[in-house]
């Protein structure tokens, strides 16, 4: 779509010097006609050379006066000529004084947000930053691309170059941006433009105001992983941060929050599976498989089930647990080597959802949105159990999504939900994701505050304020917010807005505290996607705690542990109508009768 509105704009300027050219020939005509008939209306010799000659003087309002009467193509051309010319020489203007005036408008920017990159990706994050009000500078090396001039039709300013070369940074003034966002579709380019930035913004430290935070897009999520440990990502200061991002982990999240894999209530007692099918191992396949791991740590303690189904299964699986072990210890995974068109995979996938005692999640993860479709109607049009999701990755969020979107369509479509649209994951929200950090703030504060009342230094890595606090640690603060809602279900419970009216049936009023058996309860849950999100990052048990080396004395089951840091995941559920409050959020019973105790 963006492609599209990219060329349109680059047509439309063509067409707009083609109208001033026919406008200019139509009032050149007007203008000849006109002074032809006023010469023979007055009776003044004139030749048809002499006419033309003093109506091209019109333009240069060099003509002469006029007495009247007037033909009114004259007249008509008196007025057009001057117009004409004028519209001329502005759209001159900007051709040729253009890239001056964009130099003095970066020269005043700070505090502005440099995306590198304009595809799709980067067109999508620009506009939405602009439409929040941002100041947007676009870098990108090819002018006459796509997007370039839909960028500057929006009023975003584009700088030409390699995003890459430092004078090409300077000239965006990233030392002096509050945000440089690096989506230029390779891994590597991405990468060195945070070096690139964080040397630049070291050299202006002195006279930088505000931190610059860079965000880099990586799509190899192995590299991710290996990239996080540099010291430039790794650690934060007051001028220059950086955080590695990926659109694939990001819809991920939020397809599982706004489709939650225990969309059942699951109590202590439960004996249900939970099993995620996924159909399509790629990129974002993984990226489900890892974050159902990390939100995956329900009531009853039982395994998450995954089954991954794809052409190349032996392969996925291969590359996925050879290089995620911990993956194996976290979930019930099984690759199927099949096709999603095959009838038998299917009828396989039809035999799962209609597994008694399991709470069964479909998710279609194709490359191509027509086949991804195609995949998931062929799956529905299977199912005898009409109570579960069935979610298809949508790459775009026009054409086959917006048919997903229809509440007036039939009833078979309106069972299949769109997932992964760039227009949802590629926002200024899901790239700083600020909602979520002022709860997972919230949690971190409440943690350095008791800590500190407990004689733990100051120093200490995870001790540090929100803003020169490790990443890695902002994400697991990240992650224990992003559980809330899985802790609140498993004891009948849900997030609320704290002003919303108590109108649901059976609902209740808002709560402050939990009782005793639930903190229990909760706190077990704690640790477990504690210790699940530790695994995911690589760390190992040991005997004394190390953040180093990656080591702690905690990663064991939760009988295992000392009351005192029992004691940390109880903080945490017991803070949690506290920490919701703090965002204008709160905790409602849904049924006390039913709640798990």
């Amino acid at each position: 779509m963006a492609a599209t509105n990219g060329a349109s704009e680059s047509r439309e300027s063509s067409r707009q010097w083609w109208f001033i050219l026919a406008l200019g020939i139509v009032t050149l005509g007007l203008g000849w006609l006109g002074f032809s008939r006023y010469y023979a209306l007055h009776g003044q010799p004139a030749t048809g050379w002499h006419d033309l000659y003093v109506a091209l003087q019109l333009f240069a309002l060099e003509s002469g006066p006029v007495p009247p009467p007037i033909p009114l193509e004259l007249n008509i051309a008196r007025f057009l000529a001057p117009a004409v010319a004028a519209w001329a020489l502005f759209k001159t203007f900007i051709l040729v004084f253009g890239e001056r005036i964009r130099v003095l408008q970066l020269h005043r920017l700070q505090r502005h947000v440099v995306i590198c990159g304009l595809g799709r990706r980067g067109m999508q994050l620009a506009r939405d930053f602009k439409e929040c009000g941002d100041r947007v500078v676009a870098v990108d090396n090819d002018p006459d691309g796509p997007y370039a001039r839909l960028a500057e039709s929006l009023g975003i300013v584009v700088v030409v170059g390699d995003a890459t070369d430092a004078d090409v940074l300077k000239r965006a003034q990233v030392a002096r941006a509050a945000h440089v966002i690096a989506v230029t579709g390779d891994d590597g380019t991405n990468a060195s433009v945070a070096v690139r930035t964080y040397q630049l913004v070291r050299e202006r430290s002195a006279r930088i105001t505000g931190t610059v935070r860079c965000s880099i897009q990586i799509a190899d999520l192995r590299l991710a992983t290996l990239l996080q440990e540099h010291r430039i990502l790794s650690q934060s200061n007051e001028s220059f941060s950086a955080a590695i991002f990926n659109t694939y982990n990001t819809s991920a999240r939020q397809l599982f929050h706004a489709h939650p894999l225990d969309y059942e209530a699951i109590s202590p007692t439960d004996t249900r599976d939970v099993h995620l099918i996924i159909i399509g191992f790629g990129g974002m396949g993984e990226s489900l498989a890892l974050q159902a791991a990390r939100v995956g740590c329900f009531a009853n303690g039982r395994k998450l089930r995954v089954t991954a189904i794809d052409r190349a299964a032996d392969i996925r699986e291969r590359d996925f647990v050879g290089e995620r072990p911990e993956a194996g210890r976290l979930l019930r995974l099984d690759f199927i080597q099949g096709d999603a068109e095959d009838p038998a995979v299917r009828e396989r996938v039809r035999g799962w959802a209609d597994e008694p005692d399991t709470l069964t999640t479909i998710a279609v993860c194709l490359d191509d949105d027509s086949r991804g479709l195609s995949c998931a109607l062929g799956v529905l049009s299977r199912l005898n159990n009409h109570h579960v999701p069935l979610l298809v990755r949508m790459s775009n969020d026009t054409g086959l999504a917006t048919l997903l979107e229809d509440e007036h369509g039939a009833d078979t479509w309106t069972r299949v939900h769109a997932f992964g649209t760039l227009a949802r994951a590629c926002t200024r929200e899901a790239l700083l994701h600020e909602e979520l950090d002022l709860l997972a703030r919230a949690i971190h504060e409440d943690y350095v505050a008791k800590r500190l009342a407990e004689g733990r230094s100051p120093d200490d890595d995870s001790m540090q304020p929100w803003e020169k606090l490790d990443e890695n640690l902002k994400n697991s603060s990240r992650g224990a917010a992003d559980h809330i809602p899985v802790k609140l279900r498993a004891i009948g419970c849900r997030v609320v807005d704290a002003d919303e009216e108590a109108s649901e049936v059976g609902a209740g009023e808002l709560i402050t505290s939990f009782e005793p058996q639930e903190i229990e309860l909760l706190g077990r849950m704690e640790h477990a996607r504690w210790c699940a999100e530790r695994l995911l990052a690589g760390w190992l048990p040991g005997r004394d705690r190390s953040p180093a080396r990656k080591k702690t004395p905690y990663l064991v089951e939760w009988d295992e542990l000392t009351d005192e840091v029992k004691q940390y995941d109880f903080d945490v559920v017991a803070g949690i109508p506290r920490f919701l409050e703090a965002v204008s959020l709160g905790v409602r019973r849904i049924e006390s009768s039913d709640r798990a105790v």
